[in-house]
């Protein structure tokens, strides 16, 4: 108990200021270096973390931080309290969340589904890794404050990534990948990070691929595992986050993964701004291995195509307004859950934005829920 205290102690101030903890077991450096970037002042006690701290670039950062997050932590509160009027599960703590062509949304995942156990996100952006600090001149930590706020901007103002905006802003010389981005929204959610590890769940394939003059795919299988605390809750939560191409050739090469991924029962899927992906058939075993293993489906109209939970075995809620896709996206358009709304007309408000239409007040989520819970 006493060291969950002290873990409350260094986390609850957040951006509101520093935290006075002098337990050095808690001057972990993976919550410290989140905590610098998310522009939060750490613990005192470590001179390097003090120097950087003093820095006019991290003051930089801790105003722009706070700034962006007043506004963003308006929306995950109007999220925190929806999901926890609409959204039922049964013993969420055994739950894994998976999340398909996630980039590093961290946010929304965890203030829709705060009590999972584990928490599987993929996309094509590469994990990466965060910086060491000792390794940074003062000028490459300020480099990387800079790096860090050009990949948050877009998601703190339109609660999404694009991911031909993640090919530059998730590749600069010190933004390496998701890791970073991930590990600086848990340290805004309040969260401490206890490691972060590389993962390889197919080590044997590695090494063939590798191989020169192998027959191997686009884009190798990456991953890495990050275990974390809610000081809340106490209970480690884990985030696996995988780089691959996820198409039905691709997967090819990798035959374990989605099996992998399935095995992870029961599951909570969540789908948002996923460019109509898994209404392709290119993508046609990753819908079918949500479709078999999640017992609720949180999504917007860019997930599942809505016919198919719009049937035994499944039970669908509706939020918010249909409004038709963006363009170039116009290709996933659905009439039936246009009509589904329309014949809806009670439908419930929907009080934050979630997916493409953020600007225009049209925002829609629907839940789907397997029959048998």
């Amino acid at each position: 108990m006493k060291g969950l205290l002290l873990i409350a102690a260094l986390v609850a101030g957040a951006l509101s200021g520093p935290a006075t903890v002098q337990d050095a077991e808690l001057i972990l450096r993976p919550t410290v270096t989140a905590q610098l970037l998310a522009g939060i002042a750490p613990a005192p006690g470590d001179p390097l973390v003090e120097r950087l701290a003093a820095l006019e670039g991290w003051k930089e950062q801790r105003r722009w931080m706070e700034a962006q997050w007043s506004q963003v932590r308006q929306r995950i509160s109007a999220i925190e309290q929806w999901r926890a009027r609409e959204v039922r599960m049964h013993e969420a703590h055994n739950k894994t969340l998976l999340y398909p062509f996630s980039g590093p949304d961290f946010l929304n995942a965890y203030a829709l589904a705060p009590d999972h156990a584990r928490y599987i996100f993929f996309g094509l952006e590469r994990p990466g890794n965060l910086p060491t600090l000792e390794s940074l001149t003062d000028q490459a930590f300020v480099e990387l404050l800079q790096d860090a706020r050009g990949a948050l901007a877009g998601m703190f103002r339109r609660n999404y990534f694009i991911t031909s905006n993640m090919i530059t802003e998730l590749a600069t010389p010190r933004i390496t990948g998701t890791i970073p981005v991930i590990a600086t929204m848990m340290a805004l959610m309040n969260l401490r990070i206890v490691k972060i590890e590389s993962v390889d769940l197919f080590p044997e394939l590695t090494r063939a691929y590798e191989t020169p003059g192998a027959n191997r795919p686009r884009k190798l299988l990456r991953g890495a595992r990050l275990e974390f605390v809610n000081p809340r809750r106490g209970a480690p939560q884990q985030l696996y986050y995988f780089s691959l191409d996820a198409t039905d050739r691709a997967l090819e090469f990798y035959p374990g993964f989605l099996d992998w991924m399935g095995r992870n029962q029961p599951a909570t899927a969540l789908l948002k701004s996923a460019s109509y992906l898994l209404h392709d058939n290119q993508f046609s075993k990753t819908r079918a291995m949500l479709l078999a293993s999640a017992d609720v489906v949180i999504q917007d109209d860019t997930g599942i195509p809505y016919r198919m939970l719009a049937r035994s075995p499944w039970q669908v809620r509706l939020y918010g307004k249909y409004a038709r896709p963006i363009e170039p996206l116009q290709y996933g358009y659905q009439p039936d859950l246009e009509a589904a709304y329309e014949a809806r007309p009670e439908t419930p408000v929907l009080p934050f934005s979630f997916g493409y239409h953020w600007g225009s007040q049209q925002s829609g989520l629907l839940i789907a829920t397997r029959e048998s819970n």
